[in-house]
């Protein structure tokens, strides 16, 4: 039976839970501060669709963020590492979104990342609609640590597959259409982007379970 399930992983972060109970389970890696919101309902279109291809899929609140009871302020970049590496030995594989793909270790588990990006990207756009809006690090409350973290994180090195969008010039495996979501003002969905998303997961993952 297929499940949907909000819950506590054993480390005590949040998880959303989607597909077959005994199924291999994907580790998704959600896209950071306002990109998370912004990519929110694209990662559980794509984790529903994953569903239906037999997988099961996991999608870490990481602290500070979500449901998590912490406070974002008192959050270091080395617990969001912790909370992705905790859960990565229970799943097959790695599946990550934009700042998301700071965090995997494809050394530890083989991963899939959708538009990369070094965290200064990050922490430059931060900063610039923090000059927009008048607010410091666009709103949220980021402890000093974790920013500098942030500043300098690059996605680690190993055997990863990278997809990117069409317009996105970057080195990568595939490219695919749709639309640059975490860029729009507010949250959004792209069915079209989702089933692609799904399809080249579903595969790749095959592969790595091979």
């Amino acid at each position: 039976m297929t499940i949907l399930a909000y819950r506590r992983s054993d480390a005590g972060d949040w998880l959303t839970e989607i597909g077959e109970a005994e199924a291999p389970a994907i580790l998704f890696v959600p896209a950071l501060f306002e990109e998370m919101n912004r990519t929110r309902a694209l990662t559980v279109a794509v984790m529903r669709g994953l569903a239906t291809h037999g997988y099961r899929s996991l999608l870490v609140d990481l602290p500070g963020t979500g449901e998590s009871e912490r406070d974002l302020s008192g959050v270091g970049w080395s617990e969001w590492r912790h909370a992705v590496a905790s859960l990565e030995s229970a799943t097959i594989a790695t599946a990550s979104l934009r700042g998301g793909c700071l965090l995997d270790d494809p050394a530890s588990k083989p991963a899939w990342r959708f538009s990369p990006v070094v965290g200064g990207s990050l922490a430059r756009d931060m900063h610039r609609a923090a000059l927009a809006g008048g607010a410091e690090n666009a709103g949220f409350p980021i402890a000093p640590d974790l920013l500098a973290a942030l500043t300098e994180a690059k996605p680690a090195s190993g055997e990863a597959r990278t997809v990117r969008l069409v317009s996105d010039a970057h080195p990568a495996d595939r490219r695919v259409d749709g639309p640059a979501l975490w860029r729009r003002s507010e949250p959004g969905q792209s069915t079209q982007l989702a089933y692609l998303l799904v399809e080249d997961i579903a595969s790749w993952a095959a592969r790595c379970a091979a």
